[in-house]
Formats: C-alpha cells, structure tokens, sequence
C-alpha cells in the first residue's frame, strides 16, 4: 500500500507542478491563462497530495507538496486583491444591478422572470440574448420601460436612459463583434454608467486579450461613475483579469461566488468558476453580492448590491 501511495504522490506532484509552471508563465503567455481559471481546484488538489506525502513519510515528498500548496495558494491571494471596497454600516442602497447569461438555448423564461420579481434589480444586463428570447424582453418591459439592445448584448432598466453606445471587435462582422453595450441612466437626479460586457472566451486566448485591452480603453476613457456587469469569461485570479483590475481601479464585488458551469447540455455540474461579475469605480462601494439558482443557463446570475461612496 505504501508503494501505491508513493507512486500517487509522485504522479500527482509532477501533473501539479507542471500545471503551476503553466499557470505562472501566463503572465508572459497569455495563451496559457486558461490554466489559472482552475486555481482554486488546483490548490486544493495539492494540499491534498501534502497529506499524502504525509503518509509516506518522505521529506522531500512533503517538501516539495508544502512548497506548491504555498505558491498556489500566494497566487489566489493575489486574485483576492482588487475587491470593491464595503459599504460602511447604515448605507443607503443606490442601486442593484443583475447580470446573467441566458445562454442560447434557455427555455426556461417563466423561472427567470420569477426571480426577476423576487430579487427585483434595478438594472439587468443579459448576455447571449438570442431571437426566441424577444417575447421574453417584451414581457419584461413593464418591470423594466427602457431597454437597449435586442439580441446578443441587452440592458434594461428601471431608470431612464439618457444616452447609450457599444465597443466592437475590429474586423468582425455586427453579430459577432460586439464586447460592451454601455447606457447612461439617470438614477434619481443621479448619472451613472452602465456597461454591459461579454469576453471572448479563454479557448480563444489571443481574442480575449485583444477584447480586454478594448475593455481597458474604455474604461480609462471615462471620469464619472461606471459600472460594469456581464460574463468576462475568466476568474479573477488569471493574470488577464488582474492586470485589468490593476490599470482600471475598478473594484470587483464577485470573488467567491462560482458562476460557470452550471450545466453541459443538458447535464447539470457544479459551478467552479467565477466568470461572471460586476465591477464599479471609486464613486462606489459594494453592499454585497449573490448569486441565483439553476434558471436554465449554464451561468449563475450575479446580483450586486451598490452604495455611493461617501
């Protein structure tokens, strides 16, 4: 048995250090970030292996499994950074802003609308908005008056919208090229902007740093209160999303709520990953965060809670 448990170890040493090297050179690869999407997972596994090692008695087993526990575990930390500041006690809600992505082939219209009234944001971006979904949008419209969009990206809202604008993927065709969907609501006397945003996704690593540096401009373009919602297709511990952080200052409110997968066709799974999220500038502070229920997608629903800063 103890051979069995030697041999474990080794083999799952050598698979985690491989994949902590992956994860590491992604800050000069990007193409490699996919990897760190499942830092979490991997940490795990290699406190794991320490307890193994533990068992077999070999120090340099044990030393090298303590050794990446702790590099995994420093590069999480890392991710933790650059989480919205909190609302001191006693702040007044300015606004509750959803984001959720439908995912095409979501049926499940009844289910969404009920959670709608229950949890009642003020703003909704949706993502992957598709045909079948119109009747859906225009039974919402009583709930919410003002909409942008009517497929891929759409924003609703509450409040009305003042102006409004989209950041598009050079070179693509209009189906396919849009990133961010943007409105300027008017909140009680009170100008805000709200992005919404969806990534390339991490298989297609070259596109998604090109829709991050697009993002990033944006961003850096505005002065006055923003927000931004939707599916930025990578956690906020891979390096793309952390150097977004760092050069935007925008504080992030979901860190550990996993968002994505919710399901693969039709077979359920256990979300992992934190794809989806908010993001507000310094006006703002974050009253918290939750997350939905299985509504026929396979992402979770994000809801933030936000104050103005005082």
């Amino acid at each position: 048995m103890s051979r069995l448990v030697r041999a474990i170890v080794v083999t799952g040493l050598a698979a985690a250090a491989a994949l902590t090297a992956i994860g590491v050179l992604a800050y000069w690869r990007t193409a490699l970030d996919i990897v760190n999407n499942g830092l979490p997972v991997l940490t795990v596994g290699c406190l794991a292996l320490l307890g193994l090692a533990f068992a077999t008695g070999k120090r340099t087993l044990i030393g090298t499994a303590a050794l990446l526990v702790a590099v995994n575990f420093a590069l999480l930390l890392t991710g933790v950074a650059g989480a919205a500041p909190e609302a001191p006690q006693g702040s007044e809600r300015f606004l509750r802003v959803a984001t959720f992505n439908l995912w095409g082939p979501n049926d499940h219209a009844d289910r969404i609308k009920t959670f709608l009234a229950e949890t009642d944001p003020d703003a909704l971006v949706l993502e992957e908005v598709r045909q079948h979904h119109r009747a859906f949008l225009d039974d919402l419209a009583l709930r919410y008056p003002h909409r942008v969009g009517a497929d891929g990206l759409v924003i609703l809202s509450k409040y009305p919208i003042q102006a409004d604008g989209r950041v598009d993927r050079a070179g693509f065709p209009s189906w396919m090229s849009l990133i961010v969907r943007w409105v300027r609501l008017d909140v009680n006397g009170t100008e805000v902007e709200l992005a919404g945003v969806h990534l390339a996704r991490p298989f297609y690593p070259e596109l998604q740093q090109s829709d991050i540096v697009g993002l990033t401009q944006f961003v850096q373009g505005r002065s006055g209160p923003l927000i931004l919602a939707g599916d930025f297709n990578m956690a906020p511990w891979t390096w793309k999303l952390k150097g977004f952080t760092r050069a935007t200052g925008l504080g992030r409110t979901n860190t550990f709520h996993p968002t994505w997968p919710m399901q693969w066709k039709s077979v359920p799974l256990l979300p992992l990953v934190p794809i989806d999220n908010v993001f507000t500038s310094p006006h703002f502070v974050s009253m918290g965060t939750m997350v939905g229920p299985r509504l026929g997608s396979d992402h979770r629903p994000v809801i933030a809670d936000i104050a103005i800063s005082k």
